[in-house]
C-alpha cells in the first residue's frame, strides 16, 4: 500500500510540473490564439498556407507608356518604323495633301516653307521638314484630331517630283507638280488649255538653255509623238498675230 501511494504521489507532481512548464512557455512567448477566418478563395482547407501570387504580366503587354512615358499618336501600343517609308520633306518641297474619310474632303496644294512648315486649314502651321511623308500624314493626323475637328480621318501626302512651268497664251498659267508621265498635251491641258490668241503651231519648250519647238496640232491629229515634260521644263504658248 506504501508503494502505491508513493507511485500516486509521484505522478501528481510530474503532472504539476509539467502544467506549470507549459504556461510558463505561453506567457513567455505572449502568443495570442489567432482568429478564426474562413477562406473565400474557393481554395480547399489544406490549401489555406499556400497564397496564390499575382500572375505577372507579360512582357509583351508592357504598355508603351511605361517605356517610354508617352503614346504613339497613332497606333498606341505598337511603334512604328519609319525608315525608308515615303520622301524626307525638306524646305521648298510642293507637296499636295488629301484629307479623306471626312464630310467634306480636301485636296490642297502646299509647299514646305523656308523654316520647314506647312500651313492647314484649321490647325495653322504643322512641321513637316525633316520627316517621311508617312510620318508627316500622322503627324497632320493626329493634330486634327487632337484638336477635337474630327474623330477620325484619313490623310494622303503626295511629294511632288518636281514642277513644270506654262506661260503664255493659256487659261491659267503657272507652276505645276509632275506626277508621273506627264506630256506637252496634258500640261497645256492642266494649264486650263489655250486662249483664242494662242499659236498651237509653234509651242516651245524650254529646258535647260535648249529650246525645242512643237507643232500642238499635229501632235493632237496624231501625225506627231506627244512628248514628255521634264521638271523644271518651261512650256511657252506665243501669240498670233492674225
Amino acid at each position: 500500500m506504501k508503494i502505491g501511494r508513493w507511485f500516486l504521489t509521484g505522478s501528481l507532481i510530474v503532472v504539476a510540473a509539467l502544467c506549470l512548464s507549459g504556461c510558463a512557455d505561453s506567457s513567455s512567448g505572449n502568443q495570442r490564439l489567432t482568429r478564426y477566418r474562413p477562406d473565400g478563395s474557393q481554395r480547399r482547407p489544406w490549401e489555406w498556407a499556400y497564397a496564390a501570387a499575382p500572375a505577372a504580366s507579360p512582357a509583351s503587354e508592357v504598355s508603351l507608356e511605361a517605356n517610354t512615358g508617352a503614346v504613339d499618336p497613332v497606333t498606341a501600343g505598337h511603334v512604328r518604323d519609319y525608315s525608308g517609308v515615303g520622301e524626307v520633306l525638306v524646305r521648298g518641297d510642293g507637296i499636295t495633301i488629301y484629307l479623306r474619310n471626312i464630310p467634306r474632303p480636301e485636296d490642297m496644294r502646299e509647299e514646305v516653307d523656308a523654316v520647314g512648315y506647312v500651313t492647314l486649314p484649321l490647325i495653322g502651321k504643322i512641321r513637316v521638314a525633316g520627316m517621311s511623308t508617312s510620318q508627316a500624314e500622322d503627324t497632320i493626323k493626329k493634330a486634327y484630331i487632337d484638336g477635337g475637328y474630327y474623330r477620325k480621318l484619313d490623310v494622303i501626302m503626295v511629294a511632288d517630283a518636281g514642277s513644270y512651268y506654262v506661260r503664255g497664251e493659256v487659261k491659267r498659267p503657272g507652276s505645276f507638280p509632275i506626277s508621273g508621265d506627264v506630256t506637252l498635251v496634258q500640261a497645256i491641258t492642266t494649264a486650263g488649255g489655250y486662249t483664242d490668241y494662242a499659236k498651237r503651231s509653234k509651242v516651245k519648250v524650254r529646258r535647260g538653255q535648249a529650246d525645242m519647238v512643237f507643232d500642238a496640232d499635229d501632235i493632237e491629229d496624231g501625225k506627231d509623238p506627244d512628248p514628255l515634260i521634264k521638271a523644271n521644263d518651261t512650256i511657252i504658248v506665243p501669240r498670233r498675230w492674225m
